[in-house]
């Protein structure tokens, strides 16, 4: 008879969980702060949709959308490098939220167990980083003036260049280790492939594919640069398995086969 695992609460004290929960603070203190008297900063809450559907299907940036979110219109001297990190904690709205929260869960906490949480998270923040640099100017580079009008006019926010970068650097490990494939749950499969198409190619259009398109590359890159070095020399974590380093275990039909010789 099979004994059944004990729930362990520190199991969900990952780095991913954790940082799972500070998104959705940043995202409620921007919703909810209320704005200072004679506040003249960026705020598209004078909008006149309902707040209800404001929150809901976007435009909801507050106080913290304005002093951590990126965009020309926020920043117009360029000079607020610490912007570029500070974005990847803010939001445009629920369905925002959602979407990279669940990304978040099931990406995150697999690149957490295959590279460790701070390798993982050092990972998410330079592809984070970096991306906006690559996207910005590739993205101006590629679009007509009105279009660069309205990116210029828009505060850029959201965690999913960081989770498009674990997602690379996820893949890049598993081809360096192919059969680690088998080792993933369907669930964290079928959520990346999900996430991957529909947020890049189906629900997002113009900026945000090609972001999501360059920190998925950023990603394989920042992934093959870790894993390669180990792969070369044979040691460590990523290096290949050593196939002698452990004798097959018997069968049950062999176990029995060699006690009655015993006998």
């Amino acid at each position: 008879m099979e004994t059944k695992k004990k729930f362990e609460i520190k199991r969900l004290l990952t780095a991913t969980n954790i940082l799972m929960i500070i998104l959705v603070i940043f995202y409620l203190l921007d919703c909810y702060l209320p704005l200072p008297e004679g506040y003249t900063g960026y705020t598209p809450l004078s909008d006149d949709m309902p707040p209800a559907m404001r929150y809901i299907f976007g435009n909801c940036g507050g106080l913290l959308t304005n002093y951590l979110g990126h965009g020309v219109i926020l920043d117009p001297s360029g000079t607020q490098i610490y912007r570029r990190i500070t974005q990847m904690f803010m939001h445009g709205g629920l369905l925002h939220l959602i979407a990279n929260l669940v990304g978040l869960y099931f990406i995150g906490n697999y690149a957490e167990k295959r590279f460790g949480w701070w390798l993982a998270y050092i990972i998410y923040f330079i592809v984070g980083f970096c991306e906006t640099y690559i996207t910005d100017s590739i993205y101006i580079a590629i679009s007509t003036p009105e279009q660069v009008e309205l990116f210029n006019s828009t505060p850029s926010c959201g965690a999913s260049g960081g989770i498009f970068g674990l997602m690379g650097a996820s893949l890049a490990a598993i081809f360096f280790d192919i059969k680690s494939i088998k080792k993933i749950g369907k669930p964290t499969l079928i959520v990346s492939a999900v996430y991957g198409i529909s947020v890049t190619y189906i629900v997002s259009f113009g900026y945000s594919t090609v972001c999501h398109n360059v920190a998925f590359v950023l990603g394989l890159l920042v992934g093959t640069l870790i894993i390669l070095p180990f792969f070369i020399l044979k040691k460590g974590k990523f290096s290949p398995e050593n196939k002698t380093s452990e004798p097959k275990p018997k069968s049950v039909e062999e176990q029995m086969l060699e006690n009655n010789k015993n006998d």
